[in-house]
């Protein structure tokens, strides 16, 4: 049974992304698991359309085990950046493999070959988990630079974003791209959802 905390968080995801175009989520680590748990329910539910699945922080073949159940490999695709990093060597065809997630002009490049691979008539969303998580890698002005062009090439192809950001990794950068380029703000509270 799902808990009332992963609930109230697919309600309130849900109804931001159904009524903006992209979506940022500022959370404490120790919600962490309960939002991905969250997320993976909402793409299990809508698996007509098309997500892409940026990770930073966990490799790819994590989330594939944690919700195999969850995923149709044919709804989502995903762009790992961290486990050739991590020198994790694996291959997947329903994953791109980033050499390092410090290539932030090639993960633009990817996501959005990706957003036009699935083709424009369909309501496509990119997650980006996490975003904070880029600024242990980058310069955060480079960070928000990327953002910034990412969410604007997005947009030409109305597709929408989700953007994770975990609360300890905001720095003066990250709070004011997010605020800034996100048309709505969910801000998780350890003890209140």
């Amino acid at each position: 049974m799902e808990s009332s905390l992963i609930e109230g968080l697919k309600d309130r995801v849900s109804t931001a992304t159904g009524t903006y175009q992209s979506v940022g989520i500022v959370l404490p680590s120790n919600n962490y698991n309960d939002l991905t748990h969250a997320l993976f329910d909402i793409i299990q539910s809508k698996p007509e359309h098309p997500w892409i699945y940026v990770t930073i922080t966990k490799p790819f073949h994590l989330i594939h085990r944690e919700f195999k159940d969850k995923i149709t490999e044919s709804s989502i695709y995903f762009i790992d950046g961290v486990s050739r990093a991590a020198g994790i060597q694996t291959n997947n065809d329903s994953c791109y493999f980033l050499d390092s997630p410090s290539q932030l002009e090639q993960l633009i490049l990817t996501i959005v070959n990706t957003v036009k691979r699935c083709g424009e008539d369909q309501q496509q969303t990119v997650v980006l988990d996490a975003l904070s998580t880029l600024s242990l890698y980058n310069d955060g002005l480079l960070v928000t630079e990327f953002f910034s062009h990412l969410l604007n090439n997005l947009y030409l192809y109305n597709t929408h974003t989700i953007s994770l950001c975990l609360e300890e990794e905001m720095n003066e950068y990250m709070n004011k791209m997010l605020y800034l380029k996100n048309e709505k703000i969910i801000k998780l509270k350890e003890s209140f959802i």
